[in-house]
């Protein structure tokens, strides 16, 4: 008997929009384990309207930083509650703004059949093609700490403002040691050292990049967890690392001599520009595309922007609107 496909779905805003995508997977797929991490940093999620759903809120829940080592702690820590409490064949990652835009039985029939262990879209870390010269170095070859944030920063001359980040760029530039490591979306800065000692480059252990919209059978997620309790130095390197997710999780997968990963993720992303740091919003403009496309779900939807886009999928599925009212 085939065991049931797990979503583990990942949120921190839009309550609301959680649980339409919660109800939305039951719809989908009767059987399936769905679980919910939302980040206790942000609005609650009401916990009867996911129990109703059939989903489970997952206990202690880790708060999460964009590109913060937290991000990890929260993947590991949904991992082992679900390997300890419940049965399933496929584990598979949505966030709270991910949507599926095809039929969940196909896809779940896909993934019965399918020769993998993984659908995880990677690559090779250091291929400038992927990401720009420098950035894994950037990013993993240095340990960060992080900086205080100046509160009164908005008090600052505006030609300062412009000036400092024209400072950090060129110190940078000027030696190797150390590197100021600026975040997006007004997060705190980071200042890193070089170390020599690395947990990837020798061994087989490749540093290798991905996008952390993932699919794991369970034993993917058995490996990874066994191979972080195995190397406790791994994890606590990372720890220290720039946007270590984007890297954690396929360095160690990749290493496995045993698992078959396909560079897939099965998701559509819209990506605003080739250097964007994050998928924009989908919105009506994107339902031709939607339509065509050969991925089961898409993301970033945001029913505060454009919840007819969402309605024209639920359409296209066959889904009722009171599911979830």
């Amino acid at each position: 008997m085939t065991k049931p496909t797990l979503y583990a779905i990942f949120s921190h805003i839009n309550p609301q929009q959680v649980i339409r995508l919660a109800c939305t997977v039951r719809a989908l797929s009767p059987t399936a384990h769905i679980v919910v991490h939302h980040d206790p940093g942000h609005p609650p999620i009401d916990a009867r309207q996911l129990e109703l759903a059939g989903a489970h809120l997952i206990p202690d829940p880790v708060a999460g930083e964009w590109g913060d080592f937290s991000q990890v702690q929260q993947h590991l820590h949904v991992m082992r509650w679900c390997r300890n409490n419940l049965d399933f064949e496929w584990f598979i990652t949505l966030t709270g703004q991910t949507y599926p835009i095809k039929p969940l039985a196909e896809f779940e029939s896909m993934l019965a059949v399918a020769p993998h262990d993984a659908f995880v879209e990677h690559f090779d870390a250091y291929n400038p093609a992927i990401w720009p010269l420098g950035e894994a170095v950037r990013r993993y070859h240095y340990r960060f700490v992080t900086l205080p944030k100046f509160r009164y920063w908005h008090r600052v001359p505006a030609f300062v403002r412009v000036a400092v980040p024209r400072l950090f760029r060129a110190f940078n530039a000027s030696q190797p040691l150390f590197r100021i490591f600026t975040y997006p979306k007004g997060l705190r800065t980071r200042l890193g050292i070089l170390t020599p000692h690395r947990p990837f480059g020798g061994d087989g252990l490749r540093l290798i990049g991905a996008n952390q919209n993932t699919n794991y059978r369970r034993n993917a997620i058995e490996y990874m967890l066994d191979y972080v309790d195995a190397h406790p130095a791994y994890l606590e390197y990372f720890r220290r690392t720039a946007l270590p997710d984007e890297a954690f999780f396929a360095t160690a997968l990749c290493s496995s001599p045993t698992l078959r990963v396909s560079n897939d993720n099965l998701r559509f992303i819209h990506w605003p520009g080739p250097q964007a740091a994050s998928g924009g919003v989908l919105t009506r403009d994107q339902l031709p595309e939607l339509e065509a496309s050969q991925a089961w779900f898409a993301l970033k939807f945001d029913e505060r922007v454009c919840p007819e886009v969402l309605d024209a999928l639920d359409q296209r599925l066959g889904l009722p609107m009171t599911r979830y009212s």
